[in-house]
């Protein structure tokens, strides 16, 4: 029997349930899986799935079995990288995932650069809000904005999430500028829409915090299209300074401070944006490479 394999397919089976999904994870056949796991229960002696028509549990025992494996198997894993690695240039699979917004605007330009100076590294990047773990072999960087960064993880900080009311001189040139909390009633705005609801600027005064009153006029869950339409003289936005760091500098948006309020997308403590790796796989020549030229490409220069 081939032990490490069974162990393999029953890992995936626990993780996904069952042994269709299983199968189509691998490629494997269902009937196959199932075969190789029940060699593995013969030799061990003991039962480790509860099989039913409709699906497929541990047992006290498998999940036991289960616990231990797993890390033995991830330290495999790491083991072959690293024999792997020892190839002069970076090379093989690179799996990133990176918040829509940043991922779109600051990180694929970095990664496009990253991939011509290492042409031998397969880059594979999805931008998702979805929280991906990195303590498994799924992912190797991950790109988040974060007031709390995982502690078992190192997190680089790339960029401050601070918010910056903005505008077009076209725009403010015909309605005015906007000089306190009360004065963004009267203007037309740009909203975020996050999944499931809209976006309202929540803003900090004396009083504490209370929700900004606007006239929406566009409404996008895409941040460069708020940019774009902030830009055309649509409205005011309000939108993360890393995200129009180069319109403020070329002069096609104008930042504005409110006399009474800061104003924010959250009331919680402002978030940064954090590139986030595990220590171990640093040792990794694709790894090591990709953090140290991704910090130096975009972590924000002070203005």
């Amino acid at each position: 029997m081939d032990r490490l394999r069974a162990i393999n397919y029953f890992i995936k089976v626990a993780d996904l349930g069952g042994f269709t999904a299983a199968a189509a994870a691998t490629g494997v056949p269902a009937s196959s899986i199932s075969r190789r796991i029940q060699d593995l229960e013969t030799e061990l002696g003991v039962s480790l799935l509860h099989r039913t028509t409709r699906v497929v549990r541990l047992t006290e025992l498998g999940e036991f079995y289960l616990e231990h494996v797993r890390s033995g198997i991830e330290a495999l894993d790491y083991a072959q990288d690293l024999i792997k690695d020892r190839a002069a240039s970076p090379s093989g699979s690179l799996r990133i995932t990176a918040t829509p917004g940043y991922g779109r605007l600051l990180l694929l330009p970095a990664i496009k650069e990253l991939r011509r100076k290492y042409p031998d590294l397969v880059v594979d990047v999805e931008l998702t809000d979805q929280l991906s773990d990195l303590s498994g072999n799924e992912v190797d960087i991950a790109v988040r904005a974060t007031a709390n960064p995982p502690d078992r993880a190192i997190a680089r900080k790339l960029a401050d999430e601070d918010y910056v009311l903005t505008a077009a001189p076209a725009y403010l040139n015909q309605y005015g500028l906007p000089d306190t909390l009360s004065d963004l009633e009267k203007h037309r705005t740009i909203l975020y829409r996050a999944p499931g609801r809209i976006i309202h600027w929540q803003a900090d005064t004396d009083g504490g915090w209370v929700e900004a009153r606007t006239r929406p006029a566009f409404i996008c869950n895409i941040g460069q299209e708020l940019v774009a339409e902030a830009v055309s003289g649509t409205g005011l936005a309000l939108v993360p300074r890393w995200g129009v760091r180069n319109q403020l500098a070329n002069g096609s948006l104008k930042a504005i401070a409110l006399k009474d309020a800061n104003l924010s997308l959250t009331r919680s403590p402002s978030p940064g944006i954090y590139l986030l790796y595990h220590q171990p796989k640093y040792r990794l020549n694709k790894i090591r490479a990709a953090v140290d030229f991704l910090l130096d490409h975009l972590v924000a220069q002070p203005d």
